[in-house]
């Protein structure tokens, strides 16, 4: 993509509480000030996404239906990915979706892909394409915490997980702390955006990089730390501006 013209900031209703949306609007357009970045008010989502919803996390999603709903143990409500993505796109107004114009939606709901190779479905913390998705439930649920946090909780029937997060508290993202949220939300907003720059190579092999894959919170934490892009994909910004 040689321009990009505008990137527009969605976002679902109660998202305000665990995500500063200006804050994150404001970094992006410090690294493309060429673009036109803005917010759009919060709209509510959860009621109409229903028809994404996961039944069974070992199914893919087309044998969802034929499922009856049993959410007894699951805690979180957890949603197709690549399903809420096309629910997405018919609420944008068509005059957004140019091929100039990047849509990135923030939302509390847990996006999920299936994959083919375990046979069952994963949380992610964003999804990108027409429009991106970028969870702050994903960002908390999925990422590995540290290993020493499963450990611990095995051989335990009553784990107290409260204790168990003050114990390895700063070593991984909880729902409480706003701050390291938005800053992992403004790097996943990146990987959307370099997913168009680069026609679909959003990461980066780099663990000091933005657009590092994470897979374990440590790992994100290290990257919001650094707060950086790394040689190449700084001059893959210069050369866009």
């Amino acid at each position: 993509m040689d321009f990009i013209r505008s990137i527009l900031i969605n976002q679902t209703d109660s998202i305000e509480a665990a995500l500063d949306i200006k804050a994150v609007a404001e970094e992006i357009k410090t690294i493309f000030p060429r673009c036109k970045v803005g917010t759009k008010p919060a709209f509510v989502c959860e009621m109409a996404l229903d028809q994404a919803k996961i039944v069974d996390i070992k199914q893919p999603f087309e044998r969802q239906q034929n499922l009856e709903q049993d959410n007894s143990m699951m805690t979180i409500s957890l949603y197709d990915g690549f399903v809420m993505q096309r629910m997405f796109a018919e609420i944008i107004p068509s005059e957004e979706t140019d091929l100039v114009d990047i849509n990135i939606i923030f939302t509390n709901l847990l996006p999920c892909t299936f994959n083919e190779d375990d046979w069952r479905y994963h949380g992610r913390a964003v999804i990108c394409g027409t429009p991106s998705i970028v969870s702050t439930t994903g960002i908390v649920e999925a990422l590995a915490k540290p290993r020493e946090f499963y450990l611990a909780q095995i051989g335990s029937v009553r784990t107290d997980n409260t204790n168990l997060k003050k114990k390895f508290a700063g070593r991984f993202i909880d729902y409480n702390d706003k701050e390291k949220i938005t800053a992992a939300s403004i790097n996943y907003a990146l990987q959307t955006i370099f997913f168009f720059i680069t026609d679909g190579e959003p990461f980066c092999n780099d663990k000091d990089c933005r657009l590092y894959n994470a897979h374990w919170q440590e790992e994100l934490l290290h990257i919001i730390e650094k707060r950086t892009l790394c040689i190449y994909h700084t001059n893959l910004v210069n050369k866009f501006q």
